[in-house]
C-alpha cells in the first residue's frame, strides 16, 4: 500500500552537495554504487545516473579501467621483448651465414 500512495508524487530533490558526496563515496571510497545508495536511502538508479553524469562509473567499471591499463602497459612490455627477440634471431642467423662460409 506504501508504494501506492506514492505513485503520482515527485521524485524527491538532492542538492549538488549531497550528489557530490555520494559520488565520492562511490569513486574514492570504492564502494559498490548499491550498497551506497541503500545507506543513503536513494533508489540505485539515481545513483547511476549521477555517476554516469559526472562521467565515472561504478566501481566494478572503475576497475576494469584499471585493469585495461595494466593490460595495456604489459602489451607494450611484451611487444618490446618481441622486438628485442626478433632483434637477436636475425643477428643469430646473420652470424650462423658469416661461420657457415668459413
Amino acid at each position: 500500500m506504501a508504494r501506492k500512495s506514492q505513485k503520482g508524487k515527485a521524485p524527491p530533490r538532492y542538492d549538488e552537495a549531497f550528489k557530490a558526496g555520494a559520488i565520492r563515496l562511490v569513486t574514492e571510497g570504492r564502494r559498490p554504487a548499491r550498497e551506497v545508495a541503500q545507506e543513503l536511502g536513494i533508489c540505485i538508479d539515481t545513483l547511476r545516473s549521477w555517476l554516469r553524469n559526472a562521467g565515472v562509473g561504478t566501481v566494478r567499471e572503475l576497475g576494469q579501467a584499471s585493469r585495461a591499463k595494466e593490460l595495456e602497459a604489459e602489451v607494450r612490455a611484451l611487444k618490446k621483448a618481441l622486438a628485442q627477440r626478433e632483434e637477436e634471431v636475425e643477428i643469430l642467423k646473420k652470424s650462423i651465414g658469416i661461420v657457415s662460409k668459413l
